[in-house]
């Protein structure tokens, strides 16, 4: 039995009346981006 992909790395394939659309680069699904949780981004202090 194969794990749900949690979609970690995607990437914008295209913009359509304020909605972007992305590509998981793992699973390869397209989906809307409002379907995906917020991620939290670490910023490096410098």
């Amino acid at each position: 039995m194969s794990t749900a992909c949690e979609h970690q790395k995607t990437t914008i394939i295209a913009r359509r009346d304020g909605i972007d659309y992305v590509e998981c680069l793992d699973c390869r699904e397209i989906f809307d981006a409002e379907d995906l949780e917020p991620v939290t981004v670490e910023m490096d202090d410098e």
